[in-house]
């Protein structure tokens, strides 16, 4: 790319065809959009498609990026209380929408907050509640799932009741 600096900005546009403007610092985060615009052919005014990430994921990864590598760094305590406040209000479905974008973008500091947010999610639930969670059909039939529940039956001592 031709010469940058702290004030370049680039265009990201969604699935559902949102442009958002970030700075080049940001979008080298993401590590899809970096191989974009490390190309020598790369032009800054062109919105690099994201064909697999709508807004909505789009949006909060953008806000998680600049918090935590923006031109301010944040304190361990600031930063500590934006990550417990960040994924308060998603649905498990928003949750993982936003899980699969992010995977797609190649965020890895984001990346290993979501995979750690869902396994303490999922951490010490029922197979039920898992299966919900990520929409898994089970392809057993009621006889022999029972029978394998009664013969694993210490696996499912102590789950926390689904919520």
């Amino acid at each position: 790319m031709a010469a940058e600096n702290a004030n370049t900005m680039i265009l990201l546009k969604s699935a559902n065809e949102d442009t958002f403007e970030v700075p080049l610092k940001i979008g080298k985060k993401i590590l899809i959009v970096k191989a974009f615009v490390e190309d020598e052919s790369f032009i800054p005014i062109t919105a690099i498609p994201l064909q697999n990430v709508n807004s909505f994921e789009l949006a909060l990864a953008i806000e998680y990026l600049n918090f935590h590598h923006g031109e301010v760094k944040p304190s361990e305590n600031e930063a500590q209380e934006f990550d417990s406040n960040f994924l308060k209000n998603l649905s498990n479905k928003q949750l993982m929408d936003l899980l699969h974008a992010v995977d797609y973008l190649n965020v890895e500091d984001l990346l290993e907050f979501l995979l750690q947010t869902v396994a303490n999610l999922i951490e010490n639930k029922s197979v039920h509640f898992v299966r919900n969670l990520f929409g898994i059909v089970s392809d057993f039939t009621p006889e022999e799932e029972e029978r394998l529940f009664q013969e694993t039956a210490w696996a499912h001592e102590d789950v926390d009741p689904d919520v």
